[in-house]
């Protein structure tokens, strides 16, 4: 899965990481890939090579194994591929290689056995080499949206971009899930972006939405996913719900009825 979206600030790498964790939690082995660079998410699961280990650069522009740059972190089956200095100097660097958009998917199949049941993808808001690698090594994306009304916009700019690529690579998702993030339903255009929402893109939106939580920025301020910073909160209440409402779609698209 790769989590995306063109507006910054909608709660990428909070939804990202967080889904990450519960689903490690259920005994799900996680591999988290830090594709945005400002690498929050590494920032998030403190994750760093150690000395002389392969950087997803290396793998990316010199072909080595994508599996030699994965760390460990200190929560039980995640782990990750993190953002490194040099990620900077990637977007440039995949210009010039054939096939560029498709290295970290070949990345992964190239793991044989294949060791995660998850595969989660941080991605930046911004449109570059990267961004494409991302995208077409992923099978669902999923966009957080805020309740208002630049975020509501930016999903027409999305689904655009989105069908353009699509058609432009012959490329296809397998779903599109549209995440209402960060509401308050006591405020009126909270409701007012949310009733939008559902009338333009409902077939495309989350049945669950994640509501505004005070404990999401402290989580975030302590650098721990807010599922293991306040677990009971109802941030981590709402991302257990989505967790369980993509995991069921998942598991329903796999079974043979859906094939």
């Amino acid at each position: 899965m790769a989590v995306f979206s063109l507006k910054g600030g909608t709660g990428k790498t909070t939804i990202c990481s967080s889904l990450g964790c519960i689903w490690a939690e259920q005994g799900h082995r996680v591999l988290m890939i830090d594709l945005d660079p400002q690498g929050h998410l590494t920032q998030l699961f403190k994750g760093k090579p150690v000395t002389g280990q392969t950087r997803l650069y290396s793998s990316l522009i010199h072909a080595h194994p994508l599996s030699e740059t994965i760390v460990s972190t200190s929560h039980p089956n995640v782990y990750l591929i993190p953002t490194t200095e040099d990620h900077f100097d990637l977007d440039s660097a995949l210009y010039s290689k054939p096939w560029r958009e498709w290295k970290l998917k070949d990345g992964l199949y190239a793991m044989h056995p294949f060791p995660y049941d998850m595969v989660l993808i941080d991605l930046g808001s911004n449109v570059n080499q990267c961004t494409y690698a991302g995208l077409f090594a992923a099978e669902i994306i999923i966009t957080p949206v805020l309740p208002d009304p630049l975020s509501y916009l930016s999903l027409k700019s999305l689904f655009g971009f989105l069908d353009r690529t699509c058609k432009h690579y012959k490329h296809s998702f397998k779903m599109i899930w549209v995440l209402i993030n960060k509401i308050n339903n006591h405020r009126p255009l909270d409701r007012e972006n949310k009733k939008a929402l559902e009338q333009f893109y409902g077939r495309y939106l989350m049945p669950v939405v994640v509501r505004d939580d005070p404990q999401f920025p402290q989580a975030n301020r302590e650098q721990v996913p807010v599922t293991g910073f306040a677990p009971d909160s109802a941030a981590a209440r709402d991302m257990r719900k989505v967790a369980a409402f993509l995991e069921t779609i998942i598991c329903q698209s796999k079974s043979p009825k859906a094939s």
